[in-house]
């Protein structure tokens, strides 16, 4: 995420909680190429599976996107609950025959 900032592209937190059992946060970010929506849960140590950590992530080629933009992508994000994020932006991007790499990603932290 370091990088993002320092080639100043653009990253926006939909929703960002944590308490005892985990950190979890919902981000649209983007880089030189792709724009990036991703849910993610980090267990804390002693819950879950402590250290394996979740992301569930829609990614989108700026080349393909057929006119849509970044503000225009965050806004859709914005008006839907939570819940129904990633499933109608999935939706969105298949009506507007956008194509995109949708995927769960789980990797373990050794530091948790």
């Amino acid at each position: 995420m370091q990088q993002l900032e320092l080639f100043n592209y653009r990253k926006d937190y939909l929703f960002d909680n944590k308490n005892q059992i985990a950190h979890w946060y919902d981000i649209l970010k983007e880089t030189k190429n792709t724009i990036s929506y991703a849910e993610h849960i980090d267990p804390n140590k002693g819950y879950a599976i402590a250290g394996m950590e979740y992301e569930e992530y829609v990614d989108v080629k700026k080349n393909k996107l057929r006119g849509l933009t970044y503000d225009q992508i965050l806004e859709y994000l914005k008006s839907a609950k939570k819940e129904d994020r990633l499933k109608k932006y999935k939706a969105l991007l298949k009506f507007k025959n956008i194509p995109y790499e949708a995927d769960l990603f789980t990797w373990y932290n050794e530091d948790l």
